[in-house]
């Protein structure tokens, strides 16, 4: 592996470990939240935090992935004036998308909510985040054109965990005049749990804020030292913006817009079969507050790779080092591959015992049959979300909108055959976003290898991944649910569940880290490059595994 590539995995291990750990603390504090809120109020929570993301992902959601790679193709070829006209250009750029995204929500809360008006309190909350996450995006964009993924990664654990004091500390004062009333409850519950979201946002700005300013000197240093004498207008750099946020923009909001699409068919379809308005949040609930946020977790794995790949491959393209482009693309396949399947796997094999460690007092039956059936999606999502990187990256922006836009007229046909014709509840959602992501993976995959001449190592990428998984499954079906079969009484307990699912997880994945090094021969360099790597190292060595 050269190492170039060997960087890029490095930077996408760094993102992928702040992924984990912030996915850890969102799920953490997502339990208690839902005692203090309630069904309703998971259900309210999820109807606002739906169109606070769609909203945020026309915003700004884009402006990292378009400004590294926009700055990175300058700062290549040591253009630092235009690098820093296009970071200025683009704060500009979300002071005013930002504040019109922060309106939008604000002021149209009740017209995109009008079938649960008691969700609207909690979206005017979330709306001024979305300028936030604007300025906040730019910053992040900037230091990962520069290839440093440390900033970032290290604000989004900040984010996450004041995101989760002030969520948990918030429901819980809102909720105090109305305890007693489980809507009021519910409504107020879920307001109060959206303002931690801002405030972990206000915390990651300030921190990136802050590391610009220790890095101000440098900064300024390389731009006195430019010698190009082509120096763009910022006419012209608010069009290369604009060329590369709009494709970006559409592609990572028709990717997202099978949400909104899901909720807005499944809430008319059950409305439609007379299904009571509380039944109907409740089962959206269970899909969007119990089920999507513990499937994100190894799809959010992705996501980092995609945001390190995309200014390293905006690189290689621009100083036309195409076999450096594709080593990098195919050893960000290969990791994505190698956490996404086994975290499918796992999923699927503990889904009660996880879904009733995270969530004891909700529908853990019916959540937990959601995981297992969605555990597929995973794999799905994820390889779909780092090829979206590659396309973007290599400036094929545009492929994925069309990709997502087929696989979304998918969707709605599924969805509105299962919950139309056949009234299949809740998991016509799932089978519809099962079949979204099927869709987009295998558009995704054909249009790589036709526009980039990509071709992967079968063997090391998809089968190997899938084999040690499925060993590992096996052995973590037998270490949980064995004991819980032969000793329900014992086992049956939160405590007693809960040790069990965590030592079920750690030996599978031993088991499967173990495998897969010898079926691969991954060295322990290599094996350093994964998220939580050098930890895995020194575990197996304990173990006299290594």
């Amino acid at each position: 592996m050269a190492d170039s590539s060997k960087k890029v995995v490095r930077q996408a291990a760094f993102l992928m470990a702040a992924h984990l750990i912030s996915s850890v603390i969102g799920l953490l504090y997502r339990s208690p939240l839902h005692s203090i809120m309630g069904s309703a109020g998971a259900g309210y929570y999820s109807y606002a935090y739906d169109w606070y993301t769609i909203i945020l992902l026309i915003a700004s959601y884009s402006i990292p992935s378009a400004v590294s790679k926009v700055m990175a193709e300058r700062l290549a070829v040591g253009e630092y004036r235009n690098a820093q006209k296009v970071f200025k250009a683009a704060l500009l750029y979300v002071l005013i998308v930002g504040g019109i995204g922060a309106s939008a929500a604000f002021f149209g809360a009740p017209l995109l909510l009008k079938e649960q008006p008691d969700a609207v309190l909690a979206l005017r909350i979330l709306s001024p985040t979305i300028l936030l996450s604007g300025f906040l995006g730019v910053f992040r964009g900037f230091f990962q054109a520069h290839n440093n993924m440390k900033p970032t990664a290290i604000s989004q654990v900040a984010e996450q965990i004041l995101n989760a004091v002030f969520s948990v500390l918030m429901a819980w004062i809102f909720i105090r005049p109305y305890i007693g009333d489980e809507n009021l409850t519910g409504k107020y519950g879920a307001a109060g749990g959206t303002v931690g979201t801002g405030a972990g946002v206000a915390a990651g700005l300030l921190f990136m804020i802050f590391v610009y300013w220790i890095n101000r000197g440098y900064i300024q240093s390389r731009i006195r030292k430019d010698r190009h004498r082509k120096e763009e207008s910022y006419r012209q750099v608010f069009r290369d913006i604009l060329l590369m946020v709009t494709p970006i923009i559409f592609a990572t909001f028709i990717y997202n817009l099978t949400t909104i699409i899901d909720q807005k068919l499944f809430t008319n379809l059950m409305l439609w079969k007379e299904t009571a308005a509380d039944e109907v949040n409740r089962l959206y609930g269970i899909f969007g507050y119990n089920y999507k946020p513990i499937i994100n977790i190894p799809i959010a794995l992705a996501s980092a790779t995609s945001t390190a790949l995309i200014p390293a491959i905006a690189t290689s393209m621009a100083e036309r080092k195409m076999k450096e482009a594709a080593s990098k693309i195919e050893e960000c396949i290969k990791l994505t591959m190698f956490i996404s399947i086994p975290s499918a796997v796992g999923l699927g094999v503990l889904s009660y015992p996880v879904m009733r460690l995270l969530y004891p007092r909700a529908d853990i039956k019916a959540a937990a049959i959601l995981l297992t059936l969605g555990a597929v999606s995973v794999v799905l999502f994820s390889y779909s979300t780092v090829t979206n990187g590659v396309l973007q990256g290599s400036g094929h922006a545009v492929i994925p909108v069309r990709n997502a836009a087929i696989s979304i007229a998918v969707n709605v046909i599924v969805l509105f055959i299962c919950d139309g014709l056949l009234n299949t509840g809740v998991y016509g959602i799932l089978l519809a976003t099962i079949m979204y992501s099927l869709t987009y993976c295998v558009l995704n995959l054909l249009s790589v290898k036709h526009r980039l001449r990509y071709h992967c190592d079968l063997r090391e990428t998809y089968l190997t991944p899938i084999l040690c998984a499925a060993v590992m499954g096996a052995i973590v079906a037998a270490i949980y649910w064995l004991p819980a079969k032969l000793l329900p009484s014992v086992f049956g307990r939160y405590i007693l569940s809960g040790l069990l699912t965590f030592l079920a997880i750690l030996v599978g994945v031993i088991a499967y880290i173990v495998m897969y090094t010898k079926f691969t021969g991954m060295t322990d360099e290599e094996l350093r490059q994964i998220p939580l790597g050098t930890r895995m190292l020194r575990l197996l060595r304990l173990l006299h595994l290594r």
